[in-house]
């Protein structure tokens, strides 16, 4: 008797010690679905940023060989700040600062062409990948791209400003988020602008 009485005691701890954790795992579930659509905001929100600042301040897109000249610190400061708003540190804020600086630096390579605004969407979300804290959000985005270039006429030597606008579909990016102070924020990421990826890491 005195068997059966342990064996229904184990029986019922193992039951509940089940349910406690199918419990748990219900509401974790839960949370994480309910976060979706906060995660996806703050994706959105932070991809505006980046599209933003991944261009030349229209005061520096100057054809010709002045545009070497051009300083850019203030527009690269007011980004650096603007990213730390969004991201999970000022250490990781700095990081992706560096990053889209060398990026938007390369304009200053070519002097006939601009790139005067990137926009892009997030057409799918493939997946939310959670671990702990953090969710890794992987996407299929397209992406807008405006340029202005000088087009210049080889007979008569004459030139003409022009714009261009070209869409990017199928573009595969990844973003890692972590939730601080009841926001979710960039830990880092992989984000690609058609001709090459800008992506930071902790």
């Amino acid at each position: 008797m005195k068997i059966l009485k342990k064996i229904n005691l184990g029986l019922v701890l193992t039951i509940i010690v089940v349910l406690a954790v199918v419990i748990y795992s219900i509401n974790v579930e839960g949370q994480r679905k309910s976060s979706k659509e906060e995660i996806r905001k703050s994706c959105e929100e932070y991809i505006d940023l980046v599209d933003k600042y991944a261009v030349l301040p229209e005061s520096a897109q100057v054809f010709g060989e002045d545009v070497k000249k051009v300083n850019l610190d203030d527009h690269f400061a007011e980004m650096e700040g603007k990213l730390k708003e969004v991201m999970i540190s000022d250490s990781a804020a700095s990081i992706e600062n560096s990053i889209l600086s060398d990026y938007v630096q390369r304009d200053l390579l070519n002097t006939t062409t601009f790139v005067t605004s990137y926009d892009k969407q997030i057409v799918k979300i493939k997946s939310y990948n959670f671990d702990g804290n953090q969710v890794t959000v992987s996407f299929e985005a397209k992406i807008n791209i405006k340029q202005k270039y000088m087009d210049v006429n080889t007979e008569t030597g004459e030139s003409k400003e022009r714009v261009k606008e070209d869409t990017i579909e199928g573009i595969r990016d990844t973003i890692t988020l972590e939730k601080k102070d009841g926001k979710w924020k960039v830990v880092y990421s992989d984000l690609n602008f058609g001709d090459s990826e800008l992506s930071n890491a902790m």
